[in-house]
């Protein structure tokens, strides 16, 4: 006889046939058994429960047209599995055992070929012995196991010698009794949109047409609950894993107080509402604290068992009668735990009316994404809440039965609290996926599910927004970890601290500038020897002693004095990295002016922008420097004094201004003190164990604000800096020779740009770097690894912004790293860094928080932004009378005090190190004549990593993707500009209003001009270069490296191949000024013929450099990323 399936048996039927070798459905129950146990009798027993329960003898098969259906077997063959493992040693025993019951639970059922329960029976010594009862959700339910343990009891104690007679165990028809139940109470739930499928050969119950109407009005319940679905929860701990460990579950177990719990049933008898909602109640508001959401879903499994079917019926059978609810948490933070308590009882109560109703249905009627190999539940809820009684145990005559915590597959949801009742007492086990969260983020989940519980019934009146979460030793726990080391802040000026070093080191080398004696000395008029002429050629190397240095500077600095340039001012340096740039940085400083850095590389629009809105009062290039140096020569060499500058310079004046993007399209300026940068600069050195004996290779862009470390580090230190020729980082073979001929040990960076660097060869010969500090965007793990395994240096992880001076914590990154984002370690000495919710609370470890970063490193605000400043720059609620920086970023604590980088929580992202805000880039693309509106996102690319993607809203016929992209360049440097772009028809919006990513298109990287296929076999080679390292699959020979998505990272990589497959040592400026694949096949074969080797041949080793390109010492201004 072939028996349909109930709803439930359905839903767990069609989810292990779409992943066969799946074991989430699967319950484990384990018990150590001690005692004289009789391991025959035991298995007799087992025997005799499987005969009287028709559903541990069912299998599961389906009819012709798909139909599942369930046919119970007459015998009573269980599945058993015994072994003897106490001839083995006790530590070779225990291992066994437990190897051995992790796999008896983890094998997944075939519920076709036998009945989807097993059991096993381990002897690990004289008298003790490990058993486990492995079930499917098919035939098993929370209650079942009360009802299997009773007759397991009887049967086995009924078999004993001495034992009195005992009734017989009668069998129990669950296929049958599961339908009638579902039948009498489901209200038409299996005439659903599937009954017509259903095979004749199936015995299923009638039900009636107003059995129908009810269900559908069930589901007209839950469609009007749920909908529309809330934003998917963000809950705490890491980013869900990819190993093996994120399919597993785990267990955290805390004793609820009696006190608390007698509590609890008070205060729901004196309100006349369930202690169940009181308690979840609770969960929600736990929920809402740890995440700051307000409304989102919550899981709570029910039973269908009617009075004949509840474990306290001598004739329960067992089976599954389970079902999910979805109750909808809505936490306003304004109410009080009375009062919302009594919402949440109103929810559970209308909710548990229709609780027959499948999750499956529910999910199909109102209809989300569905997983490929779920039922789509992950995309309606993430948190679970239940309340039962504690299983009821084995008692076997002679046996002390104790149960066993198995590591079992996750959850249906990430996270499930579930308040066990056990007699008069309670304890809470937070069931959690053990991939996301940690045991100790779930241990604090509990105490502090406890704390807010006993809160609520304690202050009933109190808001729930403001029930304490963490007591005081906690919080006084989290401010310690929140502030750095306290040192004395010295009262001092970048003036000072580098005049002081110049004094200390006058002989000492301070910079080396590669190839640029004949540009630099030629142009410096008093260059006519060391003491008289600031600096001395070296072959084709500059050099500069910090006499040389200090000497040119305060030339420079009197001849702005002359102009009227003093303390508060602004001087604009139109200048790439070069000694004249760092000459003209100490020249400003010491005129008590302050410097903003502007790279000429920037679009005309934008540098017009930045001196319009900073209004320097004066604008210096590379052409009016040299002017003014010439002027300069003959004024005094001396250091400028408060009596030279027009007005005193102090700590607290202005030492220099840095644009960031700005969220409304218009960046950011960033004032920053001498006090500020000071304070960082003195203990960055003492941080990071920097030492004067050091030499750094300037890496960083002058708009960057890592250059002040690369600058100020190094000459307030005593240490060498090599400055690579203006653009050199764009070529990357030409940085790796500065790092190994001169010596260089301390190399900042980027991490996009330390990968692209790990992937040279000439990375082996780095035998002098001994520190690397990577900042500016995350660190990937792999990127660690890898690094670990190439130099012997030491890797260090920073973080930290503009306005809080460049760095604020830091990590001595070592051991494997794995595949997650690396930890930025904790806050710098004299450093705030708090992690705080929305109502500017501290959260608990293992919570994400925004940053809020406070101390004497904070700049002043937004230069001319009065509202932005007061929006970012808050009242301190810790330290009275100071203020915090609100950096939009997330993070959380780790159970070590580290920092995780979590993300942002505006429409701020970083590209290759650089700070974008989005409205910034879609401020600029709206001005296109041919753009209506536009929203830009951060997606990641296969080739390319993250790039940014514009979605126009435009008439698909009439804008030009290549104009758009040509315009947005015009005003944005190049890292801002979109790579991929999509036409719209308007902006998906999901019911909420905000933006659905889900509903954008697939963005399309551009082609410079319409296809040509290319012709030579140059061009096809090369074009297969391009399509390799771009992702594309079509490269015409028109088509630009950098228009198809190219970078100057990426160049460098296409420069390396290029060499494997032509033999070509090739400059990257090449790619540069003819990017195109036309225009560099052009450029190899014309290298080719003059160095006379045919280019079409096979690639072999050759060292052939490409003539017409600038030499290393050629000092021209490059075209830079």
């Amino acid at each position: 006889m072939r028996y349909a399936l109930t709803s439930g048996q359905r839903r767990a039927w069609f989810l292990q046939t779409r992943a066969p070798g799946d074991s989430s459905l699967t319950i484990a129950i384990t018990y150590r058994l001690t005692g004289d146990l009789d391991a025959s009798l035991l298995r007799a027993a087992v025997a005799d429960v499987v005969a009287r329960h028709e559903i541990l003898r069912t299998t599961y098969g389906s009819a012709a047209d798909g139909e599942p259906y369930q046919v119970i077997s007459p015998i009573a063959d269980p599945d058993w599995h015994e072994d003897d493992l106490s001839s083995l040693s006790p530590v070779r025993r225990a291992r066994r055992a437990e190897v051995l019951i992790r796999r008896v639970a983890a094998e997944a059922f075939d519920p076709a070929a036998r009945p989807p329960i097993r059991f096993a029976l381990f002897r690990t010594g004289g008298d003790e012995y490990v058993f486990a009862v492995v079930a499917h959700a098919l035939c098993w339910d929370d209650e079942s196991w009360e009802i299997f343990a009773r007759d397991l009891t009887t049967a086995y104690n009924g078999k004993l010698p001495a034992a009195p007679a005992r009734p017989y165990l009668t069998c129990v028809r669950a296929p049958e009794h599961m339908a009638a139940v579902e039948t009498s109470c489901v209200a038409g739930e299996l005439a659903d949109a599937n009954s017509e499928r259903r095979s004749e050969s199936v015995a299923s119950p009638a039900v009636s047409p107003r059995a129908q109407v009810s269900s559908e009005a069930a589901l007209e319940f839950w469609r009007r609950e749920l909908l529309p679905i809330p934003e998917p929860l963000e809950l705490p701990g890491t980013a869900v894993s990819a190993d093996a460990g994120a399919a597993r579950s785990r267990r955290s177990v805390r004793e609820l107080p009696r006190e608390l719990a007698v509590r609890v049933d008070e205060f729901a008898d004196a309100r006349g509402i369930s202690a169940f909602s009181v308690l979840l109640a609770a969960f929600d508001v736990l929920a809402y604290r740890y995440t700051g959401a307000v409304d989102f879903l919550v899981a709570v499994p029910v039973t269908t068992r009617d009075e004949r079917s509840a474990p306290a019926d001598p004739g329960a059978p067992i089976g599954y009668f389970g079902n999910t609810v979805v109750l909808r948490a809505a936490v306003e933070a304004a109410l009080s735990f009375a009062y919302f308590a009594a919402a949440v009882d109103n929810s559970w109560t209308r909710a548990y009316e229709y609780r027959q109703v499948g999750i499956d249905r529910v999910v199909h009627a109102i209809n989300p994404d569905r997983s490929v190999d779920r039922d789509g539940l992950a995309h309606l809820v993430r948190l679970g809440f239940g309340v039962r009684h504690a299983p009821a145990g084995l008692d076997l005559e002679g046996v002390v039965a104790a149960r066993l915590e198995l590591e079992s597959p996750a959850p249906r949801v990430p996270l499930r609290l579930t308040v066990i009742r056990d007699g008069e007492g309670a304890y809470l086990e937070a069931e959690y996926a053990a991939g996301r969260f940690t045991p100790e983020l779930m241990d604090a989940l509990l105490v502090h599910y406890v704390r807010l519980l006993s809160e609520g019934v304690a202050r009933p009146e109190r808001p729930v927004g403001a029930l304490d979460l963490l007591d005081a030793a906690e919080r006084a726990d989290v401010l310690a970890r929140s502030r750095g080391e306290r040192v004395p802040v010295l009262p001092t000026t970048l003036v000072a601290l580098f005049e002081q070093r110049a004094r200390l080191s006058a002989d000492t080398t301070a910079l080396i500038a590669p190839g640029a004696s004949a540009v630099t000395l030629t142009r410096t008029p008093a260059a006519t020897g060391r003491r008289g002429g600031d600096g001395t050629a070296d072959g084709d190397d500059l050099r500069l002693t910090y006499d040389d240095l200090n000497r040119r500077a305060n030339r420079l600095a009197h001849w702005l004095i002359s102009q009227g340039v003093g303390t508060e001012d602004v001087v604009a340096l139109r200048l790439s990295n070069s000694v004249e740039f760092v000459v003209a940085v100490l020249a400003v400083l010491k005129s008590g002016a302050a410097y903003l850095p502007i790279d000429p590389s920037y679009p005309d629009e934008r540098i017009d922008f930045l001196i319009a809105d900073a209004r320097p009062r004066l604008v210096l290039g590379r052409v009016e420097l040299d002017a003014a140096e010439e002027q300069a020569a003959d004024l005094p060499p001396h250091d400028p004094n408060d009596a030279d500058r027009l007005r005193p310079l102090r700590p607290g004046n202005l030492a220099y201004v840095i644009y960031t993007s700005g969220s409304t399209g218009r960046p950011k300026g960033v004032p920053v003190s001498h006090a500020a940068i000071a304070d960082h600069l003195v203990g960055f050195t003492a941080q990071w164990g920097m030492t004067a004996e050091d030499r750094l290779l300037q890496a960083a862009s002058v708009s960057f604000d890592a250059s002040l470390l690369d600058v100020f580090v190094t000459l307030t230190l005593g240490a060498r800096l090599i400055v690579p020729r203006p653009g050199g980082f764009s070529d990357l073979a030409y940085i790796a020779e500065l790092i190994t001929r001169y010596g260089v040990t301390v190399l900042h960076m980027v991490p996009s740009l330390l990968r692209t660097f790990l992937s040279l060869p000439q990375v082996k010969d780095w035998r002098t770097l001994r520190l690397v500090p990577v900042g500016g965007e995350p660190l990937p793990g792999d990127i660690a690894d890898r690094f670990a395994g190439v130099l012997d240096a030491e890797l260090r992880n920073h973080y930290g912004p503009t306005e809080a001076v460049v760095s604020v914590t830091h990590q001595r990154v070592g051991g494997p790293q794995g595949s997650r984002i690396v930890p930025i370690g904790g806050p710098n000495r004299n450093v705030d860094l708090y992690l705080l919710d929305a109502r500017m609370r501290l959260v608990p470890p293992g919570v994400t928080g925004e940053i809020y970063l406070g101390g004497p490193q904070l700049a002043r605000g937004y230069a001319g932004r009065a509202a932005a400043t007061a929006e970012r720059f808050v009242a301190d609620p810790f330290t009275p009378g100071a203020r915090l920086y609100r950096t939009g970023d997330l993070a959380r604590r780790d159970s070590a005090g580290a920092l995780e980088f979590v993300g942002r929580a505006d429409d701020q992202v970083k590209v290759r190190g650089h700070r974008i805000e989005l409205g910034e880039v879609q401020a600029a693309l709206t001005t296109h004549p041919h753009v209506r509106d536009c929203v830009v996102a951060l997606v990641g690319d296969a080739a390319l990593g993250p790039v940014l993607a514009a979605y126009l809203v435009a008439d698909p016929e009439v804008v030009e993707l290549d104009s758009v992209r040509a315009h947005a360049a015009a005003s944005l440097p190049e890292y801002m500009v979109p790579t991929t772009f999509a036409v719209i028809e308007a902006i998906p919006l999901t019911e909420h209003g905000k933006l659905d990513r889900r509903a954008l298109p697939e963005p399309i990287r551009l082609a410079a001009r319409p296809y040509r296929e290319p012709a030579t076999a140059t061009e096809i080679r090369l074009a297969a270069l391009y399509g390799q390292l771009l992702g594309r699959d079509a490269v015409g020979a028109d088509d630009s490296f950098f228009a198809l998505g190219g970078h100057s990272l990426l160049a460098n990589q296409l420069v390396a191949r290029i060499h494997a497959e032509f033999g070509f040592e090739l400059d990257v400026r090449a790619v540069f000024d003819t990017p195109a694949v036309c225009g560099l096949a052009a450029v190899l074969e014309a290298s080719a013929v003059a160095a006379r080797v045919p280019v079409n041949e096979p690639p072999r080793q050759r060292n052939t450099a490409v003539p017409g390109t600038p030499s290393p010492a050629s000092g021209f201004e490059e075209r830079t990323e």
